[in-house]
């Protein structure tokens, strides 16, 4: 707790600014932690409406519980797809027959086997994925190598059948969406927060269309169960969320409209009552924390200044007791002189009420709004840190797993210098220097390598 108490001081700053949220999993100690951060945030008076929305759920990791309780649904068909490919990627003369096998069946893909991780849904999707295509040499394995059917029938699972490979490409085209969706919210490279809303309604669309569907009834109905807890409702998100979408100059409320009337129904139906309520919760909260920006940014010292020059223009009253206020009436006096300063600065209104942008390919919400700010002084400040929010802990995960993959206990003396130069190389390689690079080895490649090595230690 000491050691926690110290990073929670050391971030003080920061939230001082207003430009502090925390992206977490669903633990209940993550949920302690908040807590326990806001509380020591409400201290500033400069943090945002006491830290109302500073925890957000990590999007990727609940997407990971809903398809979980999907998979769960699927049975021994993809039991029996994961330990065929375990059985053939433990040892490297399985792999080279497997190869030669495809070879002459050519089912034309160059993908390698991949093992997958049971609690990551998307890496059993990525090994369902590659397995598929090599459904035509598995069968052939199965023919040569009776050594293969032999110990997975002891293990207590049969070879993958027909069946089941049909059933496995059923369920990678209905995972597929869910896929793609976690790599967006996952990227680090382009702003992900003003897309995530309308990627969770997308979700609820293909649920709601798969529970028809009789082979998938059962996956969509768990799975749906899940994400009603976390994505149900409205307020069971956190709205900054909504106010990064309305940020969007493609989007603004009339795209916010659309989503809710999809999702509740159109207007003049009860489901519409319900999609005008749900918007108007949305744009009184986005208004609430617009008038906290306001609040924190205005330029205080200039009103405090203009006060003291009036006060020094009007003297003092003769008498005492005419200094005592009314509290009931210059209270109302002051909220309401307060209200008007705060509406006429404009900035959200007029926001709201101009044309949406197209949606070209080319645009930047980033580019738009840097060059917009002169105009939307207040709101700028807003969207700049609305905008950077990150909506996933996975790149920040991956990043302590990439330390233990490369300092273990085989390579337990490298240099603090030597971990930082492989971990950047890496991360190089992935960003840039080489666009495509295969998580996987390359068998071959490997192959020839170790046997030109072998006849360098010959020569020598």
């Amino acid at each position: 707790m000491f050691s926690f108490r110290k990073v929670v001081m050391s971030s003080c700053p920061i939230a001082a600014m207003g430009k502090l949220t925390i992206s977490v999993d669903n633990a209940s100690a993550n949920d302690v932690a908040i807590e326990f951060l806001k509380k020591n945030f409400q201290n500033s008076n400069k943090c945002l409406l006491n830290g109302k929305w500073t925890h957000i759920r990590c999007v990727a990791h609940v997407l990971n519980l809903v398809v979980q309780d999907g998979v769960k649904k699927v049975g021994s068909s993809v039991e029996n797809v994961r330990w065929a490919c375990r059985w053939i990627r433990q040892a490297p003369s399985r792999i080279d027959k497997f190869s030669k096998f495809s070879k002459l069946v050519t089912n034309g893909t160059t993908k390698h086997l991949t093992r997958d991780v049971s609690t990551r849904w998307n890496s059993t999707y990525q090994m369902l994925e590659v397995a598929q295509a090599y459904e035509t040499t598995f069968e052939r394995y199965d023919f040569e190598e009776s050594e293969f059917r032999t110990e997975i029938e002891k293990a207590g699972i049969s070879v993958p059948s027909a069946s089941v490979w049909k059933r496995n490409r059923e369920l990678c085209h209905f995972l597929k969406p869910f896929f793609e969706v976690t790599k967006r919210v996952s990227g680090t490279l382009y702003v992900s927060s003003n897309s995530v809303v309308e990627d969770i309604f997308a979700i609820r669309t293909l649920l709601d269309e798969a529970i028809s569907d009789a082979n998938l009834v059962d996956i969509a109905l768990a799975m749906k169960t899940k994400f009603d807890k976390y994505f149900g409702d409205v307020e069971k998100m956190n709205l900054l969320l909504y106010f990064s979408l309305i940020l969007d100059p493609r989007n603004k409320v009339k795209y916010l409209g659309i989503l809710l009337e999809d999702r509740y129904g159109l207007q003049g139906s009860q489901g519409g009552m319900v999609s005008d309520m749900k918007k108007k919760l949305i744009m009184d909260s986005m208004y609430e924390l617009y008038y906290d920006y306001t609040r924190i940014h205005s330029p205080s010292s200039t009103s405090s200044t203009a006060s003291t020059t009036s006060s020094s223009i009007l003297g003092t009253r003769q008498n005492p007791d005419a200094l005592a206020p009314k509290p009931p009436l210059r209270n109302k006096l002051r909220e309401k002189t307060r209200t008007n300063i705060v509406e006429s600065v404009g900035d959200l209104e007029r926001y709201l009420n101009e044309s949406v942008e197209d949606d070209s390919p080319m645009f930047s919400i980033l580019d738009w709004w840097k060059v917009n700010s002169p105009r939307f002084p207040i709101l700028f400040l807003m969207a700049r840190d609305l905008l950077a929010i990150p909506i996933s802990r996975v790149v920040s995960e991956s990043v302590f797993s990439t330390s233990g993959r490369i300092l273990d206990p085989y390579r337990s003396s490298l240099t603090d210098k030597m971990i930082q130069c492989l971990i950047c190389t890496k991360d190089w390689l992935r960003g840039g220097i080489i666009d495509e690079l295969e998580c996987e080895e390359d068998w071959d490649a490997l192959q020839e390598l170790e046997k030109e090595l072998g006849q360098v230690r010959m020569a020598k």
